[in-house]
């Protein structure tokens, strides 16, 4: 009413109007203007709320164990809007844990039912539906190098969040399928010897694209494969474009929950599986990933380009790049080019390139660069610098200082010191300094003897120890040869070798009397 009545005064001509001196007048205008301006207010707030997406509204929500519903109402009443969905493609009692603070509704629906919906708005609904598999659209274009303007071939093109790549061809041309229609999206450039490069698109040039990237002048120019992919049996499994994908995306990498993979390449992250470290990783035949900090099972093998933790079984044999923590086990064979920190299990061998510590159990061969623990082998373990703990081998155990136990059914082998026991059928060598105990069948070798030698031959450079045996040599030890006569023999032969604590003595005679010959052996332990 009050509006009416001032568009009336207004419309009035000066000559009808009331005297703005009289107070009834200047209460009404007041009162007119009061009323105009809160309409107004509340016309703008009511036109901003519609322009804002309800994805977009910023809302809080801490749920622990509860049904989505309760989480759900709870995004309408912060956003004001409604949802609509089919209760086929939504349980409404499932349980949820969710912690999400300033959080668009779009980001928390994401962390709730990931990318298996998608939002239509309609009159203040939001329309949750299955989201379509197909790829939506596709950005091509060419990648250049910027000083020469020349095609650059096997280039990946890849964008980040969704995980997809592609490689350019011989002619530099490229064309990368993405699934999410965005306003802008960026996309990244990646190739040895190049800089990384992202540029933004915006929705209406996603054809024909030049990007240009900047070599490194200080790249060499060939290229040098290290890591996982220098191990023979994953070079032979791996193509040559999986390995230059790879090379590639050397400093790009992703963390996700899980990935699922047939083959390598042929999975849930696609392409870039081999750039993802997962908490847990199933590959049905087989699988190629940047690490695992969880569990990963393959049905015949597991290739993992950096760490591993803390569980890895494969029906033939897991290879990994980095470090091994916890559990690895491999039907045939374990490779690790890194340490391991945990046990090993295979039905063949088991290889690591540097530090072993804890167990190793292999049908026939254990190998690593350090070692400390325990090894077990059907044929032998090797250990290129050293070894402390117990090492069991079939045939043999070797290493360069050894600080433990050593039973080998042939041979144990130390090259340089020894500091403990070693046990063997055939013969035991330390060939340095032996500071313990040496048991064989035949022959016992150690450089320098501050020990104990029990075998049929001890042989030893210096002693300060004792060697017991048929034959004792110490070269720079005890050494005495005698020939004597008597009334019993007319030729005796005697020859002390040891040392000073304990020498051994071989006796050997004959009666030279045709009518009487005789000959005589014999064997004794003397010292001084």
């Amino acid at each position: 009413m009050a509006v009416a009545m001032l568009t009336f005064y207004c419309l009035l001509p000066d000559r009808f109007r009331p005297s703005r001196s009289r107070p009834l007048f200047s209460k009404l205008m007041r009162s007119a203007y009061r009323l105009i301006f809160i309409v107004f207010t509340l016309l703008l707030l009511s036109l901003q709320g519609r322009a804002q997406s309800i994805l977009q509204h910023t809302v809080t929500v801490q749920a622990s164990r509860q049904p989505v519903k309760t989480v759900l109402q709870s995004l309408e009443r912060q956003a004001s809007f409604f949802f609509s969905y089919n209760s086929n493609i939504i349980r409404n009692d499932s349980l949820v844990t969710l912690s999400a603070k300033n959080k668009t509704v779009e980001e928390v629906l994401k962390s709730l039912f990931g990318n298996r919906f998608q939002y239509v708005e309609s009159n203040g609904h939001l329309v949750i539906q299955l989201a379509t598999t197909t790829l939506y659209w596709y950005v091509s274009g060419m990648v250049v190098d910027k000083m020469s303007g020349e095609p650059v071939s096997h280039a990946t093109v890849y964008e980040r969040q969704q995980l997809i790549s592609t490689m350019t061809d011989e002619g530099g041309r490229f064309r990368l399928p993405l699934k999410e229609r965005r306003p802008e999206i960026s996309i990244s450039v990646s190739k040895v010897s190049y800089a990384d490069t992202v540029i933004s698109l915006p929705a209406d040039q996603r054809q024909d694209v030049r990007i240009s990237i900047e070599q490194i002048s200080y790249m060499i120019d060939s290229v040098v494969i290290s890591g996982v992919e220098k191990n023979w049996l994953a070079n032979a499994i791996l193509s040559s474009r999986q390995t230059m994908n790879s090379l590639n995306l050397n400093n790009f990498f992703s963390r996700q929950p899980f990935q699922v993979s047939l083959t390598p390449g042929l999975g849930s992250h696609g392409r870039m599986g081999a750039q993802v470290i997962n908490k847990f990783s199933l590959n049905v035949i087989g699988g190629y990933t940047a690490g695992v900090k969880g569990f990963e099972l393959g049905t015949l093998f597991n290739i993992v380009k950096q760490d591993m933790g803390y569980v890895q079984v494969a029906g033939l044999f897991n290879i990994v790049g980095g470090q091994v923590q916890g559990l690895q086990v491999g039907g045939l064979y374990n490779s690790v080019l890194d340490s391991v920190s945990g046990i090993q299990i295979a039905g063949l061998s088991n290889i690591v390139a540097k530090d072993m510590k804890g167990i190793q159990v292999a049908g026939l061969y254990n190998h690593s660069f350090h070692s400390k623990g325990i090894q077990v082998a059907g044929l032998g373990s090797v250990n290129v610098k050293s070894f402390k703990g117990v090492a069991i081998g079939g045939t043999f155990n070797s290493t360069q200082f050894m600080d433990g136990v050593q039973i080998a059914g042939l041979a144990n082998v130390n090259v340089k010191a020894t500091k403990g026991v070693q046990i063997a059928s055939i013969a035991n060598v330390s060939g340095h300094e032996l500071r313990g105990l040496q048991i064989s069948g035949l022959v016992n070798v150690a450089q320098k003897l501050k020990g104990v030698q029990i075998g049929l031959i001890n042989i030893a450079d210096t002693s300060e120890g004792y060697s017991i045996g048929f034959l004792n040599i110490i070269r720079k030890g005890y050494h005495k040869v005698s020939v004597s006569t008597s009334e019993m023999q007319h030729l005796t032969f005697a020859y002390k070798s040891g040392n000073a604590h304990l020498y051994s003595i071989l006796v050997g005679g004959m009666q030279l009397d045709n009518s009487e010959k005789a000959f005589s052996l014999g064997y004794g332990l003397g010292m001084d």
